[in-house]
């Protein structure tokens, strides 16, 4: 059994065994305790450590404990980190910042024992504000030198039940402050009452006609006849005409069970219309409009009088798409049973040619399976790009031959201060290097990836995110240049070294997460040596599958000042290179360009790695890629960076809009502290937000600002006047749409896809299909929008979400609306109509399907919830107060 020094009479743990007791049962509660008092800058913050064993918690000179803990806002931000340390003289605790999220607090001298039964509570501020409870990151854990650490229980797993309640306007709000002028700034937003989603909320009108037939909608659908016909996997076969889209015939057999013909028919036979058959021909695809994307073109002609399908395209990916349309018309929905087909002609072809999602596994990694069950329903809402963030400060996530080290110290987090075995155990993951956190993809796993995502016509778009965001990059080849020295191998050594061995230079600059030693430095000839190797890997990697096209730098939230103390940068500077120091991160990006063109790429980069705030981007000349693709995400509508997509389309580069007020999916669905999300470009974006996205004009979509204050004319005409304000004129340049999923807060596959579905399949819709509503005066076009919405979420209930589940996809569901009228009736409805509603009347003991208004005036407090069609899953639980309601009948909100 493992011991601490037993000569030290005042320490408290002596043993792994006394550690292992402290950790199971101490209770830590944190109560975030007030945003408001401190303006913007700053919140308050509650952590009481309760001892419930006989080992007392007390102070050892020589072997103290710890507790380290992660923590999304910089703790005590008028002190650290350029401080050391702070000493809380009122609870005998001094906190430390390590790096990034993690700190530490330990004890001081002074520190009174805490004997079983006791309480310590430890006050401190924090920057800025925390508004919910997925903030605060589990698994805290104690440490002891020469023991074993270990995970605080109480802090332990997805429940967060040691986080406070947000029950107060200073608990859930985050800010109120006055600005220079003296106007003030404070949060408007309030919880949603039942009440409010119920009036918010569509009512349901259970009509099959109100549905839409195939999301995303067609180009053109025509109905030719109300006569249905059955396409019974028993008795139709698919065929690929003249062998052509054969692998789309076997995926359209796969999935729906219609096995293929044995039989191959050519072009004459399927002119005949063969009976019972589904055929896949090539055609040209002619749409009553000029679209110029019909090579994504495709033909659906259902013949219910010849018992005949038809697909028609002039290229596999237009083939594929149709088949997707023909899985969705085949599906069961509203009053019509799986199988069942009417008389139609749909001719089709997206609005845009980059149809993206973006996701994240470097914060959290996630597994190869959730990708590929991300990938089908990617494919099955034709969206084609996957934008796969696959390094960042917290992890690499990706075998690079050659580069060992990359995975085998970047792809792991533990507890190890020093990171020369892992990283440090950022964002809740705990002091193990395995599981939570930890992971990368062999090169065959990613291989696998590409072929699925191949197969499903879904490019995968690599990003290796640098300068910045490297920080997994830059320990790791440290650790390397450290393991090949001590061999007295230097020229291997410093190779691939992508910063300075004067670790002083890193304290002068951290990121916007709080990271030292974040970015890469160009000052460096090893850092493009290490890009350069990246590539080429990367390259071989896609080669014989899906060839690589594009290679993503990241580029995006730069701490530039890290570079302003760098001997190297500095050399860069006297060889003439760079005319300031302030030049180099366009000469990092115009490099990294070049790289990228030797190799036969394009590049992608994030808006700020091209455009610079309050300034204008790099000259597109600089890069010799044939093509530059921007991804347009800083839009806080007050700043006045929503120009910038502007700027950088009329530059010459394409621009793809992901922007932060509708694309980012790690945000909360709603304004609520129980629900999971980030809220740094709004307080939240719901399913509705996204539906109502208008890429053509950025600006009619500046709906509110940070304060959930609405943008009034005014405001709108304040930014127009700001000296940076640019008008779009090169409009061809945007060429898509992305959403973006973050992981820092989304740790399990049920969190990962229930913030991606439903917002996606809105998503999917907004990128292929153009709303009439989109080209009317922003005045005008609420009528339409909502009934347009109203199509959509019905379809999203009866059809969408079953289908979802048929995929065994997670997807968020809404807590339910609800009212009691004045005669004490019960009303519920659903966020997306035709989910399953019900209630409680003995506190959830059992539940009771809704299925209209209730008589519930012989009760206090009835409990509501919404649930999955297949019910596994269900929304979060909300109560209604009876009393509050029966007395008065208004349906006003």
């Amino acid at each position: 059994m493992s011991t601490v020094d037993s000569t030290d009479e005042g320490t408290s743990i002596k043993s792994q065994t006394d550690l292992d007791l402290i950790a199971s049962t101490i209770r830590v509660t944190y109560q975030v305790e007030d945003n408001l008092t401190g303006g913007r800058a700053l919140f308050r913050v509650s952590v009481t450590l309760t001892n419930n064993c006989q080992v007392t918690l007390g102070y050892s000179p020589l072997s103290p404990w710890s507790i380290y803990f992660c923590h999304l806002r910089m703790v005590e931000p008028n002190y650290l980190p350029m401080d050391d340390s702070l000493d809380l003289e009122h609870a005998g605790i001094r906190l430390s910042h390590l790096n990034g999220f993690i700190f530490k607090m330990c004890p001081l001298e002074s520190f009174t024992p805490l004997k079983e039964g006791d309480s310590l509570t430890i006050t401190f501020n924090a920057q800025q504000y925390s508004a919910s409870r997925s903030d605060i990151l589990p698994n805290w854990y104690i440490h002891v030198d020469g023991l074993q650490p270990r995970i605080i229980t109480s802090t332990e797993g997805e429940s967060l039940d040691f986080v406070g309640p947000f029950d107060t306007p200073k608990r859930y709000k985050r800010f109120d402050y006055t600005l220079p002028s003296g106007k003030r700034r404070y949060d408007v937003y309030q919880p949603f009452t039942p009440e409010v989603r119920f009036f918010t909320y569509t009512d349901d009108k259970s009509n099959a006609a109100d549905l839409k037939q195939v999301i995303p909608t067609p180009t053109y659908f025509h109905v030719t006849s109300d006569k249905l016909m059955n396409v019974d996997s028993r008795w139709w076969n698919i065929t690929a005409c003249d062998g052509q889209f054969l692998k789309e015939a076997k995926y359209l057999s796969e999935k729906s069970g219609i096995s293929l013909s044995e039989k191959l028919f050519s072009s004459l036979d399927c002119d005949q219309k063969p009976h019972k058959i589904i055929t896949l021909r090539t055609a040209d695809v002619k749409l009553a409009f000029e679209k110029p994307l019909c090579l994504e073109a495709y033909e659906i002609i259902v013949d219910t009088s010849c018992e005949y399908i038809q697909i028609s395209a002039s290229e596999a990916a237009g083939a594929f798409y149709g088949v997707q349309t023909l899985l969705s018309l085949l599906a069961p929905s509203l009053n019509k049973n799986s199988g069942m087909i009417q008389d139609c002609t749909i001719r089709d072809a997206p609005r845009f040619q980059y149809r993206g999602m973006h996701v994240d596994v470097s914060r959290n990694f996630h597994s190869k399976e959730e990708i590929l069950r991300l990938l089908d329903c990617l494919a099955t809402y034709k969206m084609n790009k996957l934008h796969f963030h696959l390094t960042d400060d917290e992890g690499w996530r990706l075998e690079i031959p050659g580069l060992s080290e990359l995975t085998e110290i970047g792809a792991k987090r533990g507890h190890d201060p020093n990171e020369d075995t892992c990283l440090l155990p950022m964002l809740g993951s705990g002091p193990f290097p395995q599981g939570l956190g930890c992971g990368f993809y062999s090169v065959e796993e990613y291989r696998e990836i590409l072929r699925y995502a191949a197969c499903r016509h879904i490019e995968v778009i690599p990003e290796i995110d640098m300068p910045g965001h490297s920080h997994a990059a830059v320990r790791a080849m440290r650790v390397r240049y450290n393991k090949l020295m001590a061999d007295n191998k230097k020229q291997e050594a410093e190779e691939y070294l992508l910063s300075e061995l004067d670790n002083s230079v890193k304290v002068y600059g951290y990121s916007d997460q709080m990271m030292s030693e974040n970015s890469m430095n160009p000052g460096l000839e090893s850092t493009f040596t290490f890009i350069d190797k990246v590539i080429k890997e990367l390259k071989e990697m896609h080669q014989d599958i899906q060839p690589l096209r594009v290679f993503h730098l990241g580029g995006d939230e730069v701490p530039y000042k890290v570079w302003d103390d760098s001997p190297a940068c500095h050399a860069l500077l006297e060889s003439e290179q760079i005319g300031g120091i302030e030049e180099l991160m366009e000469y990092f990006v115009t490099r990294v360009g070049n790289l990228a063109h030797k190799h036969g790429l394009d590049l992608g980069a994030w808006q700020d790695g091209i455009v610079e705030k309050d300034s204008s981007p790099y000259q597109r000349s600089k890069f010799p890629n044939s093509r530059v693709i921007t991804y347009f995400w800083r839009n806080i509508w007050e700043t006045g960076q929503t120009y910038d997509g502007h700027k950088l389309a009329n530059a010459g580069y394409e621009v793809v809009l992901a922007p932060g007020t509708h694309m980012y999916f790690d945000h909360p669905y709603e304004p609520d502290p129980e629900e999971r999300g980030l809220y740094w470009s709004c307080r939240y974006i719901d399913t509705h937000k996204v539906f109502r996205f208008a890429p053509n004009n950025l600006m009619s979509n500046a709906d509110v600002k940070l304060t959930g204050e609405k943008i009034t004319k005014y405001d709108l005409k304040v930014l127009e006047d700001l000296e940076d304000y640019t008008k779009l004129e090169k409009p061809q340049n945007i060429t898509g749409l992305q959403g973006q999923i973050w992981t820092e807060l989304i740790r399990t596959p049920e969190q990962f896809h229930s913030m991606i579905f439903p917002r996606l399949i809105a998503l999917a819709e907004r990128a292929w299909h153009k709303a009439p509503w989109e080209d009317m005066e922003i005045s005008m076009r609420h009528s339409s929008l909502e009934s347009d919405w109203s199509s959509f979420a019905h379809t999203l209930g009866h059809k969408e979400l079953k289908r979802l589940e048929a995929l065994n996809v997670p997807y968020h569901i809404p807590p339910p609306g609800a009212r009691v009228s004045g005669d004490g009736r019960l009303e519920l409805r659903s966020c997306y109509p035709g989910q399953p509603l019900s209630y409680s009347v003995d506190n959830g003991q059992t539940w009771l399907q809704y299925t209209g208004p209730v008589d519930v005036t012989t009760y206090d407090e009835i409990l509501t919830r919404t649930s999955s069609h297949n019910g596994l899953s269900h929304s979060r639980v909300t109560t209604v107060t009876v009393q509050s309601y029966t007395g008065s009948d208004d349906d006003s909100n």
